[in-house]
């Protein structure tokens, strides 16, 4: 296996109408939108893309329409997503001002065909071009939360392009957003209503950690005047996110069989029982990575990784929560001893982690962060979140399934994405970003070792 070659395209053609604000529908709820401690840490935006081919019997002039129209239907449910991020200066802490100040769409044409593109599963800078940045904005309380653009290709296809802040939903509750979407787009109505409640993730009275939290950082370790920060986010300059000026994305296509023979591998040790495919193919290149870069001897290597935990709390969160509900557990090992063991020894200190998020755990966070506020401790570590396990390749809005659905490269090169092949076949595409020399090690690195 190798990683797949990058596309030669060097420019798009993508002219873009005027944005304009898509508003709820109907008169909507209002006020202050409390948000959890989850949620705090997460304000930042996820960009991702979706090819649709060419619909003969549909054609796509009124695809624009019908989303916007959509849209604004949609986010009456959702009216939270309408809204703008606030700080409440009395609790230092931020919510969502609820003010209908709505989403911001627009409509693009390229003169290219989709075929022009190449492989669009394949990281591209100029895919950026796809989605929609709120330029105007100034700062991030005045950065809507959700934007949109259709882009149209000569060829009769078309991309969407989304733009969504993480404080407002995680990739679950992102996805059910999208399926009621592709629903009201078809003529139907929402398919789960979403529960937005934060209540159920509220602190304890006292809040009482009883855990060590080393997936986070204390505010009061960060310096002043640092974005990092939850007061200085809301009002620092709003720069967005753009393309990594030095690191370089690639896609590392596994197969079934590669990914087996990785579960094989791990099992082998008799401590080990069962392996997931998740804990084999991180461990993996958790370890492959630390073998291609050089790091501080006295820093250990930090792998995080995404862990949903609707169902690991007590009561369980509803299956229409919309909001965040995960945690990034963290694993240290010295270089050293990362690269000197065994697959086994690493996916041990993973499947250890994940069991580690209970219900307990969970309250032990939200009330560590009520006392002490803080942030992703991921500066120095990468952190790993499987994607392949959210159908974001089954959004049909009418105009069939995607040809591809995933991100879009930028600036948080140390996000490691387990993607969908697109092929139901058992594989998956690994992404990530590396310096041009670490990602020429990398390659023979991330290589599955045959067995005997």
């Amino acid at each position: 296996m190798g990683s797949l070659p990058p596309t030669q395209l060097t420019e798009l053609r993508v002219v873009a109408e005027k944005p304009e604000i898509v508003r709820p529908a109907e008169p909507t709820q209002e006020g202050a939108f409390y948000l959890s401690n989850i949620d705090q840490v997460l304000a930042y935006y996820v960009e991702t893309v979706y090819f649709y081919k060419a619909d003969a019997a549909k054609g796509v002039e009124r695809v624009a329409e019908v989303l916007k129209e959509a849209l604004s239907k949609l986010l009456v449910p959702y009216y939270f997503l309408a809204g703008r991020l606030a700080l409440n200066v009395q609790q230092m802490r931020l919510e969502i001002d609820c003010n209908a100040a709505g989403a911001l769409f627009t409509t693009a044409i390229s003169q290219l065909s989709i075929c022009d593109l190449g492989d669009v599963s394949l990281p591209n800078p100029l895919f950026r071009s796809f989605v929609l940045l709120p330029k105007d904005a100034k700062t991030l309380s005045d950065a809507p939360l959700f934007t949109a653009q259709v882009t149209l290709f000569s060829c009769g296809g078309f991309c969407l392009g989304l733009y969504m802040n993480h404080a407002v939903v995680d990739g679950v509750a992102a996805l059910k957003f999208l399926n009621n979407w592709c629903s009201i787009a078809k003529g139907g109505g929402l398919i789960l209503p979403p529960s937005p409640d934060r209540n159920p993730l509220r602190p304890r009275s006292p809040p009482s950690p009883v855990f060590e939290h080393p997936e986070v950082v204390k505010l009061s370790d960060m310096p002043l005047n640092s974005s990092f920060t939850t007061t200085d986010a809301i009002t620092a300059e709003f720069t967005g996110t753009s393309a990594p000026s030095k690191h370089v994305f690639q896609i590392f296509p596994f197969t079934a069989q590669d990914l087996e023979s990785l579960k094989k591998q791990a099992i082998s040790d008799p401590s080990i029982s069962k392996c997931s495919t998740f804990e084999a193919i991180v461990a993996h290149v958790w370890q492959a990575r630390y073998k291609s870069v050089e790091t501080d001897p006295d820093q250990p290597c930090k792998l995080f990784f995404v862990v949903d935990f609707r169902n690991k709390i007590d009561p369980p969160l509803p299956s229409n929560y919309a909001g965040n509900a995960v945690l990034a557990p963290v694993v240290q090992l010295q270089q050293a001893d990362l690269i000197s063991n065994s697959l086994s020894f690493c996916v041990r200190k993973i499947q250890l982690a994940i069991e580690s998020i209970t219900d307990e755990y969970v309250r032990s966070g939200i009330d560590w962060w009520e006392i002490y506020r803080g942030i992703p401790a991921i500066l120095d570590g990468v952190i790993a979140a499987a994607w392949w396990k959210i159908p974001f390749e089954m959004l049909d809005f009418g105009w069939g399934k995607p040809i591809y659905a995933g991100p879009v490269v930028n600036d948080r090169t140390e996000f490691i994405l387990l993607l969908s092949n697109g092929k139901h076949d058992g594989g998956l595409n690994v992404y990530l970003a590396l310096l041009p020399d670490e990602m020429a090690k990398f390659e023979k690195n991330i290589k599955v070792p045959s067995q005997d």
